[in-house]
């Protein structure tokens, strides 16, 4: 039976890295992600995680912020779905970083390089296979980069493998990839096996701790039940919207066109149901032509299927 902790919960994530008696591994996170000429040793937690505040603060904050051995800037954080104006987001946060090293009579050539960091369990740039992109400040046509102080770093998970690694897995960062995406559903032993490295180890350990201590396995399920509730509010409201459109293109006429209307919406939405269950699952997003090439029974059948092991996942 798996540990039945989730990495990527937003209580467990700030445990794990927030907490400056975890530094290390958000030193080999952040390594792993940046891959720097010159390694960073040594990082402050500028907003340390601190748990009676996460139980109480339903607004607390969930990215974290730190300062390396160089004097950089970071802000770390993980993101289950590409919500609406997350790019904007995310420049937001990284530019808020930045303007707070200025204080009156500083100098702009004290600032220190700012790097924003977001890990996606959902699909960003499809138009791209590498799951890791790093964005700074460049003119295109010229190939001229303006500065690399402003740094924007996204790493899709879903675009590394995550099946049972029977054999050893890549660099560093893919084996936070797989751990993100697989620690849920694998017992101690497998994941131990898999990944004998000592800051995984640390980690694995971590989850072992939530799992077996009740205050904190109940924080990590209630978020966990709080993120499904949303995610499925989204979704149904977003297919209500498209019924009542669907509706009104009735009442408008056109037999044929209304049945290939309501055929397309009960498509898309299939679709949206297809894609919350997997991330609950933690597994690789079927891509959009897979999804295209089902007809919508078999849509309907892949809901169910996929539901069932919801449903077994949470009552074992």
């Amino acid at each position: 039976m798996g540990l039945g902790i989730d990495p990527t919960n937003d209580y467990v994530f700030r445990l794990a890295f927030g907490d400056p008696a975890n530094s290390d591994l958000l030193i080999h996170l952040l390594n792993a992600i940046l891959e720097l000429p010159s390694p960073i040793v040594n990082v402050e937690i500028l907003n340390p995680f601190i748990e009676q505040e996460f139980e109480t603060d339903k607004l607390a904050i969930l990215d974290i912020k730190a300062r390396d051995s160089d004097g950089r800037l970071l802000n770390v954080e993980m993101q289950k779905s590409v919500t609406p104006a997350l790019r904007e987001r995310l420049i937001y946060y990284a530019a808020c970083l930045c303007s707070s090293q200025m204080s009156e009579g500083d100098e702009y050539t004290d600032l220190r390089p700012t790097i924003g960091i977001c890990l996606l369990l959902s699909i960003m740039f499809p138009e791209v296979s590498q799951g890791h992109l790093k964005f700074t400040l460049s003119n295109l046509p010229h190939g001229i980069q303006f500065t690399d102080h402003f740094q924007i770093h996204t790493v899709e998970l879903p675009k590394y493998n995550a099946g049972l690694a029977e054999g050893p897995i890549g660099p560093h960062l893919e084996k936070w990839a797989w751990l993100f995406q697989r620690a849920e559903e694998l017992d101690a032993e497998k994941l131990r096996s898999v990944l004998p490295e000592p800051p995984f180890q640390k980690m694995i350990g971590i989850l072992e701790m939530i799992s077996k201590t009740p205050n904190q396995r109940h924080i990590h399920d209630s978020l966990q039940r709080a993120a499904r509730d949303k995610a499925w509010e989204i979704s149904t409201a977003r297919r209500e919207a498209m019924l009542t459109g669907r509706e009104e293109g009735r009442e408008e006429g056109r037999e044929e066109g209304r049945e290939e209307g309501r055929e397309e919406g009960l498509r898309i939405g299939r679709i949206g149901q297809i894609r919350l269950l997997e991330q609950f699952l933690n597994q690789p997003q079927s891509s959009e032509q897979q999804l295209a090439a089902l007809t919508l029974t078999e849509l309907d059948d892949r809901v169910t299927d996929l539901r069932t092991r919801l449903d077994s996942r949470e009552n074992p």
